[in-house]
């Protein structure tokens, strides 16, 4: 299979807007835990480990049930959900809820940051993606995630990928970004398309 790039910086999966609902303990207790971990990791490892270290940490969050707040498990529109729920107020990383209605997707991208993700809820299917010499890009392997799974992609190399559920059941995964994907925008790069 063989895909082009595609110019436009268009990224499907809106945000939706949070509610005034409160975290449970169990899972406030858990995000901050987290949330500390992370911050001292980022500060003191070499940029291109820390996907590699936030994936040796996420397995404690997917581990609680009372994780998320009714709004950041729900996708209210077609394709899947962005719901941020925690950015770091240094701006170092954020972390948003994807839930995957079945058959949902990504376009084909990457990131121009450090990500990290894990699976909270289902299954979800992981495409990765290699630049040929004429700039096009190429399957290379697909890999499923199941609950409690985790997957980082390289940083400081291509990491172009797509993310699926090719299932018949709602997935969530929980995803670490670096930077502030609030104000900065989709922790994203380039998308790119299949060639005609």
């Amino acid at each position: 299979m063989r895909v082009q790039r595609k110019k436009t910086l268009v990224m499907h999966g809106p945000v939706t807007n949070q509610t005034s609902e409160k975290r449970s303990a169990s899972g406030e207790r858990a995000l901050a835990n987290f949330c500390a971990s992370a911050t001292t990791m980022i500060a003191t490892v070499p940029e291109t480990d820390i996907p590699r270290r936030i994936i040796g940490i996420l397995p404690s969050l997917l581990a609680e049930p009372f994780l998320l707040l009714e709004a950041e498990a729900l996708c209210t529109h077609q394709g899947y959900a962005r719901n941020p729920v925690f950015i770091c107020p240094k701006g170092k990383f954020s972390i948003f809820s994807m839930v995957w209605p079945a058959g949902a997707k990504t376009p084909i991208h990457d990131h121009r940051s450090w990500c990290a993700m894990g699976v909270y809820k289902g299954e979800v299917e992981e495409s990765y993606f290699r630049e040929s010499v004429s700039g096009e890009v190429i399957l290379a392997r697909t890999k499923t995630f199941e609950e409690g799974e985790c997957s980082a992609l390289p940083w400081g190399r291509p990491n172009i990928h797509r993310i699926s559920n090719r299932t018949s059941q709602r997935a969530i995964s929980i995803h670490v970004y670096g930077g502030n994907c609030i104000a900065e925008g989709p922790n994203l790069m380039q998308l790119y398309e299949l060639s005609t």
